[in-house]
């Protein structure tokens, strides 16, 4: 165990002692140049994500994973911390919406997608059992798609021990007893729900490649270049309010005008990336991180998503919010 956990170590101390080398005999931006140079190549993602469980998708802080499977009306529960993760519950015998994907309000459809956890409540309505978890169905992909209806959540079953209808109008219903075991398990706030037909998980070479892509974007965005930011977007795209891709790029070369000459820095923290369930078996990857941009005029810092879609071997940016 010991030699084991001396490889990464040597090769960080080899890495580290390079730099400082470079850094006594040509200073600090040969230094910055070389570490740019790592954070956008996709080799050095696939070295740094080795014998990580990539299944479904890349996290840098503790998450909760709920996968449904509405064919086989199956969840799983998984917990990921310290870069593993572990399957802590299986629930059959689930209730859920019809097969197909939810388009509408009163479709009794229950939705393929990635989605966070809202809220936790104990509903007014004894029908939906002692607990529920609210859904944010719509989500931005969903609103982009012009999906409708609202209210999906996860509950139990009638508290005065009715039988239900074996279909749902949407959501996932669990027995009662399962619903407070998940009250018992799950943090709703730290909590991402794949609803899926057909599952689809995610690879070690998307997640490097979109890394990769992610901090090349980031590089051509810092340096207001329009014509290498550009190539990072999809012929379809859309913003999140509703700017087409032509529209979207006319505003970033005004932006891109005014900042030429500043010095634009843009870090990423907390970044997740997750394989995005669709029933066209497209290969999409929902990516969240925390962005903090600095430029000489303006300051932001907050959330940032994208839906990246694979094209060939390339991934682009399909929606961004």
């Amino acid at each position: 165990m010991k030699k084991l956990l001396l490889i990464p170590l040597l090769s960080l101390n080899l890495f580290a002692t390079d730099l400082i080398d470079i850094y006594r005999h040509q200073g600090i931006n040969p230094v910055i140049k070389s570490l740019e140079s790592n954070l956008t190549s996709k080799q050095f993602w696939l070295n740094r994500l080795k014998n990580r469980d990539l299944k479904f998708g890349y996290f840098e802080i503790p998450r909760f994973i709920l996968l449904c499977n509405k064919t086989t009306r199956q969840l799983w529960v998984y917990k990921f911390k310290q870069r593993k993760l572990t399957l802590i519950k299986h629930f059959d015998n689930l209730i859920v919406g019809k097969l197909g994907e939810k388009e509408k309000q009163g479709d009794l459809k229950t939705p393929i997608g990635d989605y966070r956890l809202s809220a936790r409540i104990i509903p007014k309505n004894t029908y939906y059992g002692p607990l529920a978890f609210v859904t944010n169905y719509p989500n931005t992909f969903d609103k982009i798609d012009h999906k409708g209806g609202y209210g999906i959540w996860i509950h139990g079953r009638p508290l005065d021990g009715k039988s239900r209808p074996d279909l749902s109008k949407g959501c996932i219903v669990v027995k009662n007893s399962d619903m407070l075991e998940l009250g018992n398990i799950l943090d709703h706030c730290k909590t991402e729900l794949f609803i899926a037909q057909q599952p689809f998980f995610a690879n070690k070479e998307d997640i490097a490649s979109i890394l990769a892509t992610l901090y090349k974007w980031r590089q051509a965005w810092r340096e207001s270049d329009l014509d290498k930011y550009k190539i990072f977007y999809d012929k379809e795209f859309i913003k999140a309010d509703g700017q087409k891709l032509k529209q979207f790029l006319n505003y970033k070369k005004r932006v891109f005008d005014l900042r030429k000459h500043q010095n634009v820095q843009i870090f990423f923290s907390n970044i997740e990336i997750m394989p995005y369930q669709n029933i066209e078996h497209h290969i999409i990857y929902k990516i969240t991180f925390y962005e903090k941009y600095l430029a000489n005029n303006f300051k932001f810092e907050g959330k940032k998503e994208l839906y990246m879609i694979k094209r060939g071997d390339n991934f682009k940016i399909l929606i961004e919010k």
